[in-house]
């Protein structure tokens, strides 16, 4: 029984040595390689920490932070990859719940990871030597087992601390497993990356391609700026599996780059991590007839998904496309109408958040004879006539935007502090997509948003930002957030 994703690196470095695992545009490394250089970096880990610490990854997405993230495992460690684009407040409020004992960054980073590490001890992998002690790896694999943790992923928090998902090795294990066989991944297949490290779709690129001694490319990120240069990637690399968030699907279908007949070699279109348009699936399935489209949903918490629907049928562009059904060892539950899930895909929990931990998993209300966790997820569901669940909504202040699950919340803590702001507000105006703040208070406009630059990842910054006089409050005197969305509606004051 495998116990540890590090058996299946093992064995692809045995199989396949020479073949390229982790590529990109300025470099790659074979199976061979990936194998040397993790060992190496886990001796040097394993020198400075004890085992089961968590060790922060600060680097650029590379072939070279892949290799840092499995020689923290080999140190009988788990990681946690850190955005290096992120505002440094944010990597702060991390850092202080993770509590790393070990950083492992690029020299370009050490100021910074320094200033994060508080008593963790910073080494930058260009400085980390050949040497790789077999024995003590030896020592610390045999202490491993399969409920050990192997990441934990940060996303967003309602009160402004960031929510660390703890993931183990088991988790990890059956869903790869189970995503191989169902998506029919070949041997050698070729991924094409487009989640950074930091976001939960990775793990299937990751180690969908080091269960079946594939490759992956990472895509450059500005080719996402530029659909035809995306495709011409697509091509020259000759992937044949994508796994994205729907937002890049849709920006390259837009684009009117998308030709029946073109890259021939991709045969499964994989998406995950916010609601797929009809009109952008009917697009990508007129120009690649012959490959397999499959719509995947899942939070951070279960392990990247827990549901899925391969395409069978026709949907025309104004349908709503199925969340499907429950992958392998998932069970899905519908609570008043709120979809919960079950099985080994589950979280322990969140690092270092009792509380946070206990309001989200609870136990199950079906099977109270004994002690079984479900994960309330906060997602509206149901069934269609074919059994197949769909996807209705959030029930609270949680949202969805180009694959990342930001609670609106963390925003307004970030409005609220900063200086001359009086009181923030936040809301998403799902019609079109937008995340709009207001506030009160004498701060300029653009004072605000520097400030908001400063303190929050891009893809959390508000769409729209409005200085208003006064807020509408209800009895207990809160804002009234129904009557503030009508207001602004009214006035057509959007920026």
């Amino acid at each position: 029984m495998i116990r540890n994703i590090l058996s299946w690196l093992e064995e692809a470095a045995e199989c396949a040595p020479d073949r390229t695992a982790y590529d990109s545009p300025s470099g790659g490394l074979t199976w061979g390689e990936v194998l040397r250089r993790a060992k190496q970096i886990g001796t040097c880990i394993a020198r400075q920490v004890s085992a089961q610490s968590p060790v922060l990854i600060f680097m650029d997405k590379s072939p070279e932070c892949v290799t840092a993230m499995l020689g923290a495992v080999f140190a009988g460690c788990f990681y946690t990859p850190l955005d290096s684009t992120m505002p440094e407040a944010r990597m702060k409020r991390i850092a202080e719940v993770l509590e790393p004992a070990a950083v492992i960054c690029e020299k370009k980073y050490r100021e910074t990871a320094e200033r994060l590490a508080g008593q963790a001890i910073v080494t930058a992998l260009e400085e980390i030597g050949a040497e790789a002690e077999e024995e003590l790896l030896g020592q610390r694999r045999a202490q491993q087992i399969d409920a050990d943790l192997l990441y934990v992923l940060f996303t967003s928090g309602s009160t402004g601390m960031p929510k660390g998902v703890s993931i183990t090795h088991r988790s990890v294990i059956d869903f790869i497993e189970w995503a191989c066989e169902a998506l029919q991944l070949p041997d050698q297949v070729r991924f094409g990356s487009q989640a950074p490290f930091y976001f939960d779709n990775s793990v299937l690129d990751l180690y969908g391609t080091m269960r079946k001694k594939g490759s992956l490319f990472l895509i450059p990120k500005r080719d996402f700026l530029f659909p035809r240069c995306l495709i011409e990637t697509l091509g020259e690399q000759r992937i044949d599996t994508i796994f994205w968030v729907p937002s890049a699907l849709t920006a390259v279908a837009s684009a009117e780059v998308l030709e029946t007949g073109m890259l021939p070699e991709l045969r499964r279109v994989l998406f995950c991590g916010e609601t797929m348009p009809c009109r952008t699936l009917n697009r990508w399935k007129a120009a690649f007839p012959e490959a397999d489209f499959v719509n995947m949903y899942g939070p951070t918490e279960i392990t990247d998904v827990c549901t899925w629907y391969r395409v069978d049928r026709e949907f025309s562009d104004t349908d709503s496309l199925p969340i499907g059904r429950p992958c392998g060892n998932t069970r899905i539950y519908l609570i008043d109408g709120e979809l919960c899930v079950g099985g080994t895909c589950l979280s322990p929990g969140y690092y270092n958040a009792p509380d946070k931990t206990e309001a989200a998993f609870v136990q199950n209300p079906l099977r109270r004879q004994i002690p079984e966790r479900i994960y309330k997820t906060g997602d509206l569901a149901a069934y269609n006539e074919r059994g197949e669940l769909m996807f209705l909504g959030r029930r609270d202040s949680q949202i969805k935007r180009s694959g990342y699950r930001i609670e609106l919340g963390e925003i307004e803590c970030a409005l609220n502090a900063v200086e001359n702001v009086t009181l923030g507000c936040c809301w998403y105006e799902e019609s079109q997509e937008r995340i709009m703040a207001a506030y009160t208070g004498e701060a300029s406009e653009k004072e605000v948003k520097a400030a908001l630059k400063n303190a929050l990842p891009r893809y959390m910054l508000p769409d729209g930002l409005l200085k208003r006089g006064t807020m509408p409050q209800t009895g207990s005197g809160k804002i009234d957030r129904l009557a503030l969305k009508q207001e602004v509606a009214n006035e057509h004051s959007v920026i």
